[in-house]
């Protein structure tokens, strides 16, 4: 016999939530309770399911293999108990995995968390928590539920990946204030002076053919170092005289933030497409429509009027 539905939402919300209080929260439920079913689950499956590690409960394999058929289960059962309630959240108690590269924890995930503040009703029991995983793992980690949506462009994404565009982004140019080509970046300056590139080949291809792009413009001696994300090498545009190429709507907060000259790119690059993914299992999900229009109408609200590409900085 399989466990019953009531345990199994249990293992749901703790390979989801990886806390056996965060569980008892989000189900209503006592922590001793949460634990006795645990340990009956561990009995059935003659597994450990959830292990201790820090702060964190991490699963075993065996878990991450029972994951999948666990939702479907859930999912069958919700239809035959007449279909998915209404999402509320107001009311609701959810934590919500995103998936997005550093450039949009920076700029994305800010006026997400502005939004929920100010949502009509408020959202007291809504959380977003951006997800650290193995980039190579996101189709799997959305099959499994531990994540919700993930933002930015990721086209390996394709079997039972749904999508939908949020914009398309153009790169721009930060530098330290009194750097030489500070109010006056042309192409030549540009391909004269040095710079910090970013090297994201395992978390993003585009990314990536915009650095071979820029290797293949600049001699060898005009690349300062590599980094792996656009925070850092915005860290290092401060503190040398190095020019970082970076998406026009990161480098806004970021030369903002750090006191930066922001400048248009003098080069043609391929634009960046953002989009959001989902899978399949949560198209229906009424948590998950809400989350990807709250997502989708917070961003494209400031995409309505983008404000003109300023100079926070004067040149020395």
């Amino acid at each position: 016999m399989i466990p019953d539905l009531s345990q199994l939402r249990i293992l749901d919300s703790l390979l989801r939530e990886g806390s056996l209080t965060r569980t008892a929260e989000l189900l209503g439920m006592t922590q001793p309770t949460v634990s006795r079913s645990l340990a009956r689950l561990r009995r059935h499956f003659g597994d450990p399911l959830l292990v201790r590690a820090g702060q964190r409960m991490q699963p075993t394999a065996r878990a991450l293999e029972l994951a999948g058929p666990i939702a479907a289960v859930l999912d069958a059962a919700r239809l035959l108990e007449g279909g998915p309630a209404a999402f509320n959240p107001s009311s609701a108690s959810r934590s919500f995995g995103l998936y997005m590269v550093d450039g949009a924890v920076v700029n994305i995930l800010p006026r997400l968390l502005d939004g929920l503040a100010q949502a009509e009703g408020g959202a007291p029991g809504v959380q977003l928590r951006s997800v650290h995983i193995d980039p190579g793992t996101i189709e799997q980690q959305m099959e499994r539920g531990h994540i919700d949506l993930a933002i930015g462009r990721f086209p390996h994404l394709v079997n039972n990946i749904r999508q939908r565009k949020l914009w398309q982004d153009e790169y721009a140019c930060v530098m330290r204030p009194g750097h030489a080509c500070a109010g006056r970046l042309d192409r030549d300056a540009y391909l004269t002076h040095r710079h910090v590139l970013i090297e994201m080949e395992h978390t993003s291809h585009h990314n990536a053919a915009v650095t071979r792009k820029l290797e293949s413009l600049l001699e060898p001696s005009r690349i300062l170092c590599h980094v792996p994300s656009f925070t850092s090498a915005a860290h290092i545009a401060l503190h040398t005289d190095a020019i970082a190429t970076i998406p026009r709507r990161l480098a806004r907060p970021l030369a903002r933030d750090l006191g930066l000259v922001l400048a248009d790119l003098p080069i043609e690059l391929p634009p960046l497409q953002l989009a959001l993914y989902w899978h399949e299992r949560s198209h229906r999900d009424p948590a998950n429509v809400w989350l990807r229009e709250f997502v989708r109408s917070t961003l494209q609200e400031d995409e309505a009027a983008p404000p003109p590409l300023p100079h926070y900085a004067e040149s020395a």
